[in-house]
């Protein structure tokens, strides 16, 4: 597998190695799990706003449903 170097903080670095050392993890694959992690929150992020700015648009297809649902008619 190619390895690519990183520069972190002083900090960051001792955090990962502290997260390693407790899982018996080498340091690249705790933060591979950390930067898959943080790229699947920002997907989901991005889709529920794009859910909830869809949610805010009329949509007359089911504005035509919910008013025949609505109607006291019984199915069949």
């Amino acid at each position: 597998m190619k390895t690519s170097p990183v520069r972190v903080k002083a900090r960051t670095h001792s955090l990962l190695k502290q997260m390693a050392q407790h899982q018996r993890r080498p340091i690249p694959d705790v933060l591979d799990d950390a930067v898959e992690r943080y790229r699947r929150e920002q997907l989901f992020e991005a889709a529920d706003v794009a859910y909830r700015r869809a949610g805010t648009k009329k949509d007359r297809d089911l504005d035509a449903w919910e008013n025949a649902l609505a109607d006291g008619l019984r199915e069949g």
